[in-house]
């Protein structure tokens, strides 16, 4: 009795472990799938102009589409990362491609090697990412998000270096950064965040290849820099703008196309409410070379439209330029804002067409006409594009809405409508006339 009580008990313990077993390995199982991100198919050129051309028909979108901005997009003109990626509990090192296809510069591949040597292995383990953020000359500013939290991950963040300084002249500069909270810092991120910065060699800002306009480090640009650096000049060949106008960029960032158009115009202004970009704004004013740049910190709202274009000082013939952050689009009252302040021009650029449909009508609402339309495939292979639009003042009443023709609407004196009354009696119920034959004929 003892010995089939014992291997009863036996089996039913084996039986438990054995379902406990499948249930952590099936939870386990779950828990690698829910941390694989949805890959999203990625659009072609040709899948991408046959998504843009089925909007303009959907949406009866007016004014003249032109070619395609776009330029081919170099390995080392672009911003690669080293990032350290989880499967359940095991943790590795991998690199992520700016676009798919792209070859990895040996830049890239030769610090990744040094990372699996192991006098680095404690520092590989405290290590979040390295960023390197291209020039656009092929040269690179390093970020190393690292966590130092002891003599021995320090000591092999100083080796990290010292293996750069000797063995990596493409890198002008190496920092180390650290978020707070703790998350992965990305230049582009829309989450609140305070990042401490320390140099371990190199300055602050980096500059933009060989336009003499640079940036802070820290500062949002496009991954791949090749069209970015040549959209100035496009943007310069859509306007044609003359030597008085003024020109004033909303969503600024860097302040990079103010800065490279700043010789075209008489007063160039930039705004943005991000620390990084005042910094790269203010060093790029201090650079002009006439003295005409200004920059402004703060957010693109209603109220301020009124403020800055009331005073007489910013009387002139503007341009506006609004650069609208992924998915963003104008704040409540900024296009009625804009168009009252009757800019000579009006651009807009954003990826997000149902935005764009939007803003597209809020503007010819307040009689501004679509000129131009210019798809811009900046970051070339990444499958993501924008469409610059160019907005005019409707002067000639084509959208029915002309300022003068609705102040003077205003003042017209409708004919009042008069009610005529009859007596229900004498017409108890509902009576069809005979049709005249003009009615009849129809």
């Amino acid at each position: 009795m003892k010995q089939e009580r014992m291997k009863k008990d036996f089996r039913s313990t084996n039986n438990r472990t054995r379902g406990n077993s499948v249930r952590r390995n099936k939870e386990q199982t779950e828990a690698m799938k829910a941390e694989k991100p949805v890959r999203k198919a990625m659009l072609s050129f040709e899948d991408m102009k046959q998504q843009l051309t089925a909007w303009v028909e959907n949406e009866h979108i007016p004014g003249k589409f032109q070619a395609w901005f776009t330029a081919d997009a170099i390995p080392e003109h672009s911003d690669w990362r080293i990032v350290k990626t989880y499967r359940g509990q095991q943790e590795s090192l991998s690199i992520e491609t700016p676009a798919r296809g792209m070859d990895t510069p040996e830049l890239i591949t030769r610090v990744f090697e040094q990372l699996k040597k192991e006098h680095l292995h404690i520092f590989k383990k405290a290590l979040r990412q390295i960023w390197f953020r291209a020039v656009g000359d092929g040269h690179f500013a390093l970020l190393a998000q690292v966590n130092l939290r002891g003599r021995f991950s320090a000591h092999g963040y100083k080796t990290f270096v010292d293996f750069l300084q000797r063995t990596c002249p493409e890198v002008i500069s190496c920092h180390h950064i650290q978020c707070m909270p703790d998350i992965t810092f990305d230049p582009a991120g829309t989450t609140p965040v305070k990042v401490e910065v320390k140099s371990a060699f190199g300055s602050d800002f980096m500059p933009i290849g060989g336009t003499g306009i640079s940036m802070h480090v820290l500062d949002w640009a496009p991954k791949i820099r090749d069209a970015w650096m040549g959209l100035p000049s496009r943007i310069e060949k859509a306007i044609h703008p003359n030597r008085e106008d003024c020109f004033f960029e909303f969503y600024s960032g860097s302040s990079f196309v103010s800065a490279s158009l700043a010789s075209q115009f008489k007063k160039v202004v930039s705004m943005d409410c991000r620390e990084y970009a005042m910094l790269s704004s203010r060093l790029n004013a201090r650079n002009a070379v006439d003295e005409n740049m200004k920059f402004i910190r703060g957010h693109v709202e209603q109220d301020f439209f009124s403020k800055f274009f009331g005073k007489s000082e910013n009387e002139g013939r503007w341009t506006f330029y609004f650069n609208l952050p992924e998915g963003e689009p104008l704040a409540q009252g900024v296009v009625q804002a804009a168009a009252l302040s009757r800019p000579e021009r009006i651009l807009l650029q954003t990826s997000d067409l149902e935005i764009a449909s939007r803003t597209i009508k809020q503007f010819r609402n307040e009689s501004y006409m679509l000129r131009k339309s210019i798809p811009l495939y900046l970051e070339a292979g990444s499958g993501k594009f924008e469409v610059l639009f160019l907005f005019v003042p409707d002067r000639a009443g084509l959208l029915g809405q002309n300022p003068a023709q609705k102040t003077h609407s205003r003042n017209v004196q409708r004919p009042q409508e008069r009610i005529y009354r009859q007596n229900s009696v004498k017409n108890p119920h509902f009576t069809q006339g005979t049709p005249t034959f003009k009615q009849r004929k129809g």
